[in-house]
């Protein structure tokens, strides 16, 4: 009686644009240390979304620099940050 469903963007993301997307929610630089990708890293991540849309009708329409933003604005009110 359960699904397990993805919930997320539809396309992909590298991991430079997620870093970018938080230093620019946080007003930080991060310190980048650009090393060699491992075998077996991911570059990008996506969430496969077809199976909430066609049960949900469910579409993402949260831009990742926007979600950052918020989710940047939630853990700071949450936790009591500055």
């Amino acid at each position: 009686g359960h699904r397990i469903l993805n919930i997320g963007n539809c396309h992909p993301e590298t991991v430079l644009a997620m870093i970018e997307a938080l230093e620019s929610a946080l007003g930080v630089t991060a310190k980048k240390v650009m090393k060699p990708t491992p075998p077996g890293e991911v570059t990008a991540t996506f969430a496969d979304v077809s199976r909430l849309t066609a049960l949900t009708g469910y579409a993402p329409k949260v831009a990742i620099g926007d979600g950052m933003a918020r989710f940047a604005t939630w853990f700071r009110d949450y936790y009591r940050i500055g």
